[in-house]
Parts: C-alpha cells; sequence; structure tokens
C-alpha cells in the first residue's frame, strides 16, 4: 500500500513532510532530510503520497531563509493510482530559477486538479549546479479530502480459490484441442466471432444490458463475448476482476454496478502525463453505475501489461482483455496471455479477445493466425491451466478473404 499521509477531519488544510517519501535520503539543502545519500544527486525533496481535496487544490512550498545565487529548481506534481503498487506519474512539471524563487520570497504556489481514488505528491529536484541553504522547507495543500471522497478501503487477499459454475468441464479442453460445432454465444467457449452469433438472443440480450445498440458490430461482439463467457464459466457472486485493453469503459461500469471490485489496467511503457484519476472519471457510463458505486469499486492503473505485477499474484477471480493484441507483437500477446493467469486466483477465469486472421499469406499485423492460437493453448496446457475448446468453424458465411475477425478465448488458472 501507498504511504499516504491524511489530515484529521475538521482540518482544512493539509501540511505535508516535505521528505515523507524518503525520510533516510539527505537533501542537496545541507543539513535538510535524512542521514543518508539520496541515489538521486539532483534530490531536493517529495511528500508522502497524499489525498487533496476534489476539484482544484493548490500546494504552497516555502523555503524559510532562502540563499541561492545560480541552479534552476523543477518543481513537480506527482499522481499515483490507488491502486497498490502503481507506479508515479509527472503530471507537471514547473521549472524556477534562483533569482525568481527569490524575488517570490521563497514561496512556490502549485495548482494542480485532484480527482477520486487517485494520490498525489509534490516533489522537487535540482537542475545542474547550485549553492541553495535554507533554514527550514514546508509544503501544505490547502485543502484536505472530506470523508466521503474517500474510497473503499483496498484489502484483496491472495491465495484463495476462484469457485467455478457447475457443468463447464464439458467445454474445456480434454483430449481434443478443436471441434466442428458452429460457435454460439449461447453457450460460449474459444472460438471465432461470426455474424450469425449477432443475431442470436444471447447477444441481444448482452448488448442490452450495456445499454448499447444492438448492431453486429466487432466491438460489440467482443463486449457480448466477455459478458457471455463469464456468466458460463464463473461462479455467481461479487468477484474481484481486472481488465485491460480497448473497450473497457462499459465493463468496468456494468460489473462496478453490480458489486464486483475491478481494476481497470491501460497499457503504456513511457507513462504519459495523465491523471488516472481524472481519466476513470471520465470513463464512468452513469446508465451502468452510480457515482458512489463506481468509485467504490473501480480503480485503474497504468504499467506495461506485458509484464506480470507481482502484487497482482493470485488476487483475482476473473482477468479479461479485449484488443490487447494490438499493443504488442503476437509473441508478446501469447506471453501477456499465458503469464498473466499468474493474477488469476487457482480455479479463476481469463477471457481475452483479439483479432484473428485465416489468411496465411503476407503480413498480418498484430493479428493471430490459427497456428499463433494453438500454440497459445498448448503453452497454457502444458503449464497446467485449463482452455475451452477451440472452434474456427464458420458456418455459412465466410468472412473476405484477408478479414481480420474477432476471436475470444477462455482459459482457466490450474490448481
Amino acid at each position: 500500500m501507498s504511504q499516504t499521509m491524511e489530515a484529521a477531519d475538521g482540518v482544512e488544510a493539509l501540511p505535508l513532510d516535505p521528505f515523507g517519501a524518503h525520510p533516510q535520503w539527505a537533501s542537496r539543502i545541507v543539513g535538510l532530510g535524512g542521514p543518508e545519500p539520496a541515489p538521486d544527486p539532483a534530490y531536493l525533496f517529495e511528500t508522502p503520497d497524499s489525498r487533496p481535496a476534489l476539484g482544484l487544490n493548490k500546494a504552497v512550498v516555502r523555503f524559510h531563509d532562502l540563499v541561492i545565487t545560480h541552479g534552476t529548481l523543477l518543481f513537480e506534481v506527482r499522481v499515483r493510482s490507488a491502486v497498490p503498487g502503481a507506479e508515479q506519474i509527472r503530471l507537471k512539471t514547473i521549472p524556477l530559477g534562483g533569482a525568481e524563487l527569490i524575488a517570490a520570497g521563497g514561496v512556490v504556489e502549485l495548482e494542480f486538479e485532484s480527482y477520486r481514488n487517485a494520490f498525489y505528491a509534490i516533489a522537487c529536484a535540482i537542475n545542474g549546479e547550485t549553492d541553495i541553504a535554507a533554514s527550514g522547507l514546508s509544503v501544505a495543500l490547502d485543502r484536505q479530502a472530506a470523508p466521503d471522497h474517500h474510497a473503499r478501503a483496498w484489502d484483496w487477499p491472495a491465495g484463495q480459490k476462484a469457485p467455478r459454475r457447475p457443468g463447464t468441464e464439458a467445454a474445456l479442453v480434454a483430449r481434443t484441442l478443436t471441434d466442428l460445432d458452429l460457435p454460439t454465444l449461447e453457450l460460449p467457449q474459444s472460438q471465432v466471432g461470426t455474424p450469425q452469433q449477432c443475431r442470436e438472443p444471447a447477444f441481444r440480450s448482452a448488448i442490452q444490458l450495456l445499454y448499447r445498440d444492438p448492431l453486429g458490430s466487432f466491438e460489440n461482439w467482443s463486449l457480448a463475448y466477455v459478458l457471455r463467457a463469464i456468466d458460463r464459466f464463473a461462479d455467481d457472486g461479487p468477484k474481484r476482476m481486472m481488465g485491460f485493453g480497448e473497450a473497457q469503459a462499459p465493463l468496468l461500469s456494468y460489473f462496478g454496478g453490480k458489486g464486483n471490485e475491478l481494476v481497470g489496467m491501460r497499457h503504456a511503457i513511457d507513462p504519459p502525463p495523465f491523471d488516472p484519476g481524472r481519466e476513470l472519471g471520465e470513463m464512468r457510463i452513469p446508465e451502468l453505475c452510480s457515482e458512489r458505486d463506481y468509485f467504490d469499486n473501480v480503480h485503474l492503473t497504468v504499467e506495461d501489461v506485458r509484464q506480470t505485477n507481482p502484487t497482482f499474484h493470485g488476487r483475482f477471480d476473473i482477468l479479461w482483455s479485449i484488443g490487447a493484441n494490438r499493443l504488442m507483437t503476437q509473441t508478446e500477446f501469447i506471453s501477456f496471455v499465458v503469464n498473466g493467469l499468474a493474477h488469476a486466483k487457482p480455479g479463476g477465469l481469463a477471457v481475452h479477445v483479439f483479432d484473428y486472421i485465416e489468411d496465411h499469406d503476407g503480413e498480418h499485423g498484430n493479428a493471430l493466425t490459427r497456428h499463433d492460437i494453438e500454440r497459445m493453448a498448448v503453452l497454457a496446457l502444458s503449464h497446467y491451466n485449463d482452455v475451452g475448446r477451440l472452434r474456427f468453424v464458420h458456418g455459412i458465411e465466410t468472412p473476405a478473404r484477408g478479414a481480420v475477425l474477432p476471436f475470444g478465448m477462455v482459459l482457466m488458472r490450474g490448481g
């Protein structure tokens, strides 16, 4: 869990320890900070994570008895998702020269917007050489979060077993990897998406649950497949879920409105300067989930999804992704699917929808071929997981040569 500093209820301002994030690190301001040299020679200070009030906030940094003749200070507002283990993102950087800082009386004001389910910190580093000196340093936010600005406390234990819905074994790989039955959303398993399925009652009912127009689109089939696969393979009751890739918003709102707890994850190797709290709020679909239930149940974070996150190992009943293959190579996606089962509890369910192409000739971008899908299934089975039997049959409607189709994959973690 992130170290968080919060003032007592009823106190308007929120004072922050300027060295609270790294209490042992010595600051470049001689005599301030901790007793040990900082690993970063540019370090001046960094506050612990905090929860300011929602909306516009002002952080006031005050250097006492400031002396500086050269050097540029880089003041930063940093944000971190409330998800445990989330990385900080630099939200705002303001450079100030020593002369400017002296002219301001050693006081710097940083304005920023604060959102739910996110922590904020103030930091400062020196750019280049400096002779900065000060007798003290204080940092304060002008408004603290009210009690109703806090989400539900995070308490997601690992190691429990996820129950399976009885009677699903018949849809899993036993002796054969594939079968020749027509794929259907009424009883989904690992299968290609086809126009026929978009005319089934199961498709229409699933899309209506999401308040969407029941058009037979790639995205609608993907959303309907995830809903139908979870309904078929997962046991009833509130679940802990993690979703990746595109088309997250309808599923986060829908499942959050049903009392499930969720983490949505965006992929980024070098996170852009965006606030995950703001992004999370913009993704809410009011018709599917109230504001209170949404922020109590749903979180958003950003990281390189090609790597498993040890913080999440064994914590989720259900994983899903839509279009995550577009963020990586085929080999990386296969690893993402199979290794990502580490995030699921033993017996937990994973549902992945990705781009599939039947034309083996020429370039096919990030889409997977039948060979790729079978290799992914065999790799998952070799690690003692379960896989829904594969169905590649189309029926009477044959897709155009080179057409990219959706393919849904069902896996269940062994153990």
